[in-house]
């Protein structure tokens, strides 16, 4: 969990921001805008199979926005998936 909390500062924090809410400093330029994790009927309707494929593979692997990019060093690294995923559930509460 030490190492998801580490990865999502430092890789997903730019676009999603320290919340999640979509509104990190990289934000501004980006179209379509990043996910804003903090939205329920998101967090509803989404799978934790769809958010661990796009955390390993990116965007464009689940017909989503491109400039989501793939963590190649986490295809192996299944604890550290869930543990984001777990995470990134955290934020719709």
């Amino acid at each position: 969990r030490a190492e998801a909390k580490e990865i999502f500062s430092g890789r997903c924090t730019p676009c999603h921001g320290q919340t999640g809410a979509g509104d990190g400093a990289a934000s501004a330029s980006l179209s379509p805008k990043p996910r804003n994790f903090q939205d329920a009927a998101w967090q509803k309707e989404v799978s934790d199979e769809h958010i661990e494929k796009i955390i390993k593979f990116g965007g464009a692997a689940v017909g989503r926005a491109p400039m989501m990019p793939a963590n190649p060093d986490l295809a192996s690294k299944d604890a550290t998936v869930a543990a984001l995923r777990e995470y990134i559930r955290t934020l719709g509460k």
